[in-house]
């Protein structure tokens, strides 16, 4: 019994003591340290683990002289008394003049740097202004302010999606872009301030910190350059990569992706101020969305060559500069990256070609407008004699009773089967032609959406191209090698009698003279859609070939070579396809003496004349 009343003594004593060793240390903390003393409780292990550890309390609560002090609240504490530097960045920046407007004191401090009396260092990860802890913290208070409808989004969320943020989730170590980064710590302010970070004319010395080989590209770029004049319209790094929807550049989000980058150039290139303002090239975009390129683009090809692909990323430069990847005398070099066997003739002629604006006639941008003028005449007189002579043909076939060529055997198994190829390579060629050249409309996206779609068209394209070659080259022979071939060569030879028998019919259709002509074996109007197939079947595989072989054109030939074939292919299409529908849809199936189809392209033979009276 002795022996215990001697350890409680000890006990005693040693807790006295340690009592005594703490009150002497902090004694605020007598009653403070306890829970149910009824004054506001401090956790003393979380005190003693705090930046300000070595503090007394009276540095803080000041105006607290006397023991136990008065009931009354204390003063609020002021954290300039010691930190003045830090204070007077904070209150006069426009994020501690925000907070200012609801809250005082140290509870702006107090708003980042957490508990009053557990205030860590930023180097101690039990800090809420530790890196990995920074981005919750912001977000404290954000998400109040998106869901209160005085932000447009919440910067968090947004955040978590970007490049940044993905690489900060994964590792919260990794020295990647937190909120401080960009927008400063004690000093935020609103981009519209001059002394912000993410003004745009400090964006790039912002981003510099991290991205800084990206940065010294940029400054030399002519867009840096521009800036750095003091031109408020210079792009800067958020003006392409965006600001916290920033994901990489190989994410179909990005807007530095190979399908988002001629949009987002467009932004600025595309606008009619800012190329007034800086005397860049009219309608830079339209013409390229009209050149090879941009209609491979527009398809859904996204490893064709875009803004970047011949302008570079970060380091811009006029096309003046010596060391600009589009000078004349590098474009041997840049065209090929892609193009391997690019020549010297690569750069002859402009890059950027508007057709609708005339041009010196020196240039070959004269010649493309001609040919496309020349092109719409065709178009429009051709198209212009057909839709007439047939419209008056139906109309007398109508009033007068029908009639057709006599009955007799038309088309042999073999030339069947050649017509049969050739409709299905027209149709296939044409549609899938059109659908290149049209990627938005409907006809397309139905059957070839996306890019996957837009690959398979494109292989579709020159299979179908490649069987109609083949099958020029097989009539060719045809013509020429076999007897009834060379017989229908001269059966559709032009003739004198073709002249007279079209003067005859329309005089017989619109003056109502005379007799209609009797057609031999082939009528004018069978030989002028034969030859002209033959015309156009030649230029459209002499123009599909230059686009198609392309290594070798540019090799070989100017780089323009390339859009006057692209002009020629497309305008040629558009005239065969119209008369395809004006004239041979007319005379095969619209006809009256034939309708409702020429069963010829079938069974070979044409079905025995009918009139009006033979329907009585």
């Amino acid at each position: 019994m002795k022996k215990n009343l001697i350890y409680l003594s000890l006990a005693v004593l040693i807790c006295g003591a340690a009592e005594a060793a703490r009150a002497e240390e902090s004694p605020c903390l007598m009653c403070h340290g306890q829970k149910d003393s009824g004054a506001p409780y401090v956790d003393p292990k979380l005190m003693a683990a705090s930046t300000h550890k070595d503090v007394s309390c009276d540095s803080c609560h000041m105006g607290i002289d006397s023991y136990p002090h008065p009931d009354p609240k204390p003063k609020p504490v002021f954290c300039g008394g010691c930190h003045s530097d830090v204070s007077e960045r904070l209150l006069s920046s426009d994020h501690g003049k925000a907070i200012s407007k609801t809250k005082s004191g140290f509870a702006i401090c107090l708003s980042c740097h957490g508990s009053p009396h557990n205030v860590r260092r930023p180097e101690d990860p039990a800090s809420p202004l530790h890196r990995s802890n920074i981005p919750n913290t912001c977000d404290t208070c954000h998400k109040e302010l998106f869901a209160a409808g005085k932000l447009l989004f919440e910067p968090r969320m947004t955040y978590d999606k970007t490049v940044h943020g993905r690489a900060f989730m994964k590792n919260k170590d990794a020295k990647v872009a937190i909120c401080t980064d960009c927008h400063g710590d004690h000093d935020i302010n609103f981009p519209a301030n001059s002394k912000s970070r993410i003004n745009r004319v400090n964006v790039p010395q912002t981003c510099g910190r991290c991205h800084k080989k990206q940065v010294e590209l940029y400054s030399r770029s002519v867009h840096g350059k521009q800036l750095a004049a003091g031109h408020k319209e210079a792009p800067v790094c958020t003006s392409c990569h965006g600001e916290h929807n920033i994901v990489a550049h190989g994410e179909s989000g990005s807007s530095v992706y190979s399908g988002s980058i001629v949009k987002t150039c467009s932004n600025c290139h595309g606008s009619e101020k800012i190329t007034a303002q800086f005397g860049l090239p009219i309608s830079p975009v339209k013409s390229y969305m009209d050149s090879y390129h941009g209609v491979a683009f527009r398809a859904g090809n996204l490893t064709v060559a875009n803004c970047a692909s011949c302008h570079r990323y970060h380091d811009i430069l006029a096309p003046s500069d010596p060391d600009s990847s589009v000078n004349p005398a590098n474009l041997q070099n840049t065209c090929g990256v892609c193009h391997k066997k690019a020549g010297e003739l690569v750069a002859k002629g402009k890059i950027h070609s508007d057709l609708s604006v005339m041009q010196d006639k020196g240039s070959y941008e004269w010649l493309l407008k001609t040919v496309k003028e020349v092109y719409i005449l065709l178009i429009v007189l051709t198209i212009g004699f057909m839709l007439p002579h047939n419209l008056i043909d139906l109309y007398r076939k109508a009033v007068s009773g029908w009639r057709a060529h006599p009955a007799e055997d038309r088309m042999t198994v073999n030339e069947r089967w050649q017509h049969a190829l050739l409709a299905l390579t027209f149709i296939g060629l044409a549609y899938t032609g059109f659908c290149h050249r049209y990627p938005d409309s409907l006809f397309n996206t139905v059957f070839f959406p996306g890019q996957e779609g837009a690959a398979m068209r494109a292989l579709l394209h020159r299979v179908l191209a490649g069987l109609f070659m083949a099958l020029a080259v097989y009539h060719a022979f045809w013509l020429v090698l076999l007897k009834h071939g060379r017989s229908r060569l001269l059966a559709l030879l032009p003739t004198l009698d073709d002249l007279r028998d079209l003067i005859q019919l329309i005089r017989y259709n619109v003056f109502k003279t005379g007799e209609p002509p009797h057609f031999k074996h082939y009528s004018y109007m069978e030989k002028m859609e034969y030859w002209a197939l033959v015309w156009g079947s030649f230029v459209m595989v002499l123009t599909g070939c230059v686009v198609w072989f392309r290594e070798w054109t540019l090799a070989y030939l100017p780089r323009w070579a390339i859009d006057l074939a692209l002009l020629i292919h497309f305008m040629e299409a558009i005239l065969a396809c119209l008369a395809i529908i004006v004239w041979h849809f007319y005379w095969t199936i619209f006809d009256p003496a034939v309708y409702p189809m020429n069963w010829a392209w079938l069974t070979g033979k044409v079905a025995p004349p009918h009139s009006e009276k033979d329907e009585k």
